[in-house]
C-alpha cells in the first residue's frame, strides 16, 4: 500500500512539475496584438484594466492631480482610431515590461501618456497620465 502511495506522489508531483514549468516558460503577449484586440473587443479591455485604475489629470486650477476610477466609471478607450491621425501623434515608448503610449495633439492641447504594464506574461493598462490644457 505504502509503495502504490509512493508512486502515485511521485507522478503526481513530476506532473505538477510539468505544468510549472509550462507556465514558467510560456512567452510573454505579444504587445502588438494584445493593443489590436484591446481597441477592437470591449470586453476584453474592461479584463485588462487594473481596476480601482489610478491615474492622473489636470483639475480645475490646471495643476496634476490624482484620481482613481471604479469599474463601472470606466469609459472604453480606443487608442487606435486612425481618424484621429490628422490632429494627433501617437507614439509607443517601449521599456522592458512596459509600452506608454504617447499621444500629442498636433495644434491643440491634448497631451496625455497611457501606460500598459507587463503582468505574468499578459498586457494590462495600468494608468494613464491626461495633462491636456
Amino acid at each position: 500500500m505504502k509503495k502504490c502511495f509512493f508512486i502515485v506522489f511521485v507522478f503526481a508531483m513530476s506532473l505538477s512539475a510539468s505544468v510549472y514549468a509550462q507556465n514558467a516558460k510560456s512567452a510573454p503577449e505579444d504587445f502588438n496584438d494584445f493593443f489590436k484586440k484591446f481597441n477592437s473587443d470591449k470586453k476584453f479591455q474592461v479584463t485588462r484594466v487594473i481596476f480601482p485604475v489610478k491615474y492622473k489629470g489636470n483639475n480645475d486650477d490646471f495643476e496634476l492631480a490624482d484620481y482613481t476610477m471604479t469599474k463601472e466609471m470606466y469609459k472604453i478607450l480606443n487608442l487606435n482610431n486612425k481618424a484621429d491621425e490628422k490632429y494627433l501623434k501617437r507614439t509607443l515608448v517601449t521599456k522592458k515590461n512596459k509600452v506608454t503610449l504617447q499621444e500629442r495633439g498636433l495644434d491643440s492641447g491634448i497631451y496625455i501618456d497611457y501606460v500598459f504594464e507587463l503582468k505574468e506574461n499578459k498586457w494590462f493598462l495600468k494608468t494613464w497620465i491626461d495633462q491636456s490644457t
